[in-house]
């Protein structure tokens, strides 16, 4: 008899085009009604208009896009949502889009056809189409997002209550989940509570190769013109850049189909007609530089959770897949003698769908709620995906030339990042004796609750918004030697300066509060500088720059202006402890920050 147990339980991630679309391509099995759309649907979109709603029922399964002929030559983005009711001919879906859809597409208008089951994963249309694939680095548990229920109690007039509550009524619901102590393999978890990341690689080849045609962000298909276009393959590394040098991405080339070319995993970035596209000669000796940047709106994210029995049935897989996951708070620590760990301290999230189709007490049947429905299931939430089991995780590949059919390429085999291996630079000096540090990250998000149509029994946010961003640092420092001098200053331009030569210059930090200026005449504040380094080898590091940089591990100067401050102490205790050498507990505050990683990852979610 088997069991479920916690070491057969996997977490994997991908990032959201547009908030709650968790992005797959499934053809699926495909069911006897079918109709077009009659308007281009977006990605994020909760609704899509069709050319005829006959032969569609309330709780049909439906794929949005059009597959053409043989899988291999699709060019076009296809997935698969619930219809949870139909206005007209209006398809209300169980939760957003993922891709953008065209009304359409060579000449054809895209298709919108029925399906009755998941389809034959071991196909192309499988696991070669499978994005929810990376973690985030080792953990070990996962407080997973399940809907938590308010229900409540109404108490009417009544001569039967009795001082108790006469029925109870469903009200919100809320998922909300978190991963701890995420040990960093490399940067995948880094971004998402910050903004965005730009990959670049350190050599491209010169060839001239352009888009043909704008492309969005989340599309997983790209045209290319220009006189070296003969040059691309399946198989390929790409960098895809804008000519002024923004928005660079990295992906890799899994399918040709006439200049059409399939992406192994979709876009960060809108880019417009005419965007550079490089050949990368991927190697061991090509590395890549991501630079991760704030950005006011957050990219989320899409939890797939799949657990096996002990027995490991195939049947009795566990699976529950969350979308719209924004990363709210974080936290980024290390130790002495540890690893460098992260933590998705608060993730919120906008709904859930399963694989439990049917519940006993309710009946075999679809009943009331979906009655008639392609697929006969009567469990809210229920939704048809695919399996991410341990042979897809990793960046995603789509080709047996890298590891095997499977669409992952497998944990990384990069060593953690080590305590013992960083340096923490205050005032532009190293401070050799850092114990800990902790660094954390607040966007302050809102779920919000808005009048609008959702799946059954679903009373989730409508949607997420971020609030004010919060960064804090703190430290445990033991205080450089006494006799120790340092030639370097700090102070605005025109300022005196404040020498940096004792020990007791963190006491004299605390007492300065930032305040640099004569008599504490300057506009503002100004506060310091830092930079936290973990190098794992050559062309192998993470940089954090607080606040930001234009160039890693050199912070840009804190000023006394508007938006441009540094680091400010708010405590800084020098009690008096068994301590020694004597220990100070720093807590700090700044505004903004950047995060560089140079390693030998292409592509980053």
């Amino acid at each position: 008899m088997g069991v479920y147990r916690s070491d057969q339980a996997q977490l994997t991630f991908a990032a959201e085009a547009a908030q709650g679309g968790d992005p797959e391509l499934m053809q699926g099995a495909s069911g006897s009604s079918s109709t077009t759309l009659s308007a281009a649907a977006a990605a994020g979109a909760r609704s899509i208009t069709v050319a005829s709603a006959s032969g569609f029922t309330v709780g049909d399964f439906i794929r949005i896009g059009t597959v053409e002929g043989t899988y291999a030559n699709t060019t076009t983005a296809h997935e698969v949502r619930r219809l949870e009711s139909i206005d007209g001919t209006t398809f209300n879906l169980d939760r957003p889009l993922a891709f953008y859809h065209a009304q359409q597409d060579d000449g054809t208008n895209t298709e919108v056809q029925e399906v009755t089951g998941v389809g034959n994963e071991s196909t192309g249309a499988g696991d070669n189409s499978k994005f929810i694939t990376f973690i985030p680095g080792i953990y070990e548990t996962i407080d997973t997002p399940d809907p938590e229920m308010s229900i409540e109690g109404r108490r009417f007039l009544s001569t039967q209550s009795k001082r108790n509550f006469s029925v109870a009524y469903s009200g919100q619901q809320s998922l909300t989940g978190s991963v701890s102590g995420i040990v960093l393999l490399n940067g995948w978890a880094l971004r998402f509570p910050i903004g965005s990341v730009t990959t670049t690689p350190s050599a491209v080849a010169t060839d001239t190769i352009l888009l043909n045609g704008a492309v969005k962000k989340g599309d997983i298909f790209i045209t290319t013109d220009g006189s070296d276009d003969s040059n691309l393959d399946a198989g390929n590394y790409i960098q895809i850049i804008e000519a002024d040098g923004t928005n660079s991405e990295v992906r890799r080339i899994v399918a040709d189909v006439s200049d059409t070319f399939k992406l192994n995993y979709p876009l960060q970035f809108d880019h417009a007609d005419n965007a550079l596209v490089h050949e990368i000669a991927h190697s061991t000796s090509i590395v890549y530089t991501h630079v991760i940047e704030e950005q006011v709106d957050l990219d989320t994210v899409s939890w797939h959770v799949h657990m096996k029995d002990s027995t490991e049935t195939a049947a009795k897989d566990f699976d529950r897949r969350y979308v719209g996951g924004m990363i709210g708070s974080s936290t980024i620590s290390a130790e002495e003698g540890g690893m460098v760990t992260m933590s998705w301290d608060s993730v919120n999230f906008l709904n859930m769908v399963h694989n439990q189709a049917n519940q006993s007490t309710v009946g075999t049947a679809s009943g009331d709620l979906y009655d008639g429905a392609s697929v006969e299931a009567n469990m809210p939430r229920f939704g048809l995906m695919q399996t991410i089991d341990s042979d897809d995780v990793g960046m995603p590949s789509h080709m047996s030339t890298i590891t095997d059919a499977n669409t992952g390429v497998g944990y990384p085999s990069n060593q953690p990042y080590y305590f013992s291996e960083g340096t923490i630079k205050f005032f532009d000096q190293e401070f050799a004796r850092i114990r800990s540090f902790s660094l954390s990250i607040a966007n302050n998000e809102e779920p919000r609750y808005y009048i609008g149509k959702q799946g059954a029994r679903a009373r989730g946010p409508y949607e997420i918004k971020e609030g004010p961003r919060d960064y804090a640092l703190s430290a445990s420092v033991v205080l450089p030697d006494a006799d120790k001098n340092a030639a370097a200053t700090i102070g605005g331009s025109g300022d005196a300066g404040v020498s940096q030569d004792t020990a007791l210059e963190l006491f004299k930090q605390l007492l300065l509060e930032g305040d640099y200026g004569a008599g504490g005449g300057s506009k503002f504040k100004q506060g310091f500088t830092a930079t936290i380094k973990f190098e794992r080898g050559t062309n192998d590091h993470i940089i954090i720059d607080i606040p930001g940089s234009s160039t890693a591990g050199t912070p840009t100067a804190a000023t006394n202006q508007l938006n441009k401050q540094g680091i400010f102490i708010n405590s800084a205790p020098h009690s008096v402890t068994g301590d020694n050498p004597f220990q100070v507990d720093l807590d700090m505050m700044f505004r903004s920050l950047k995060i560089t990683i140079l390693d030998n990852e292409p592509i980053y979610p």
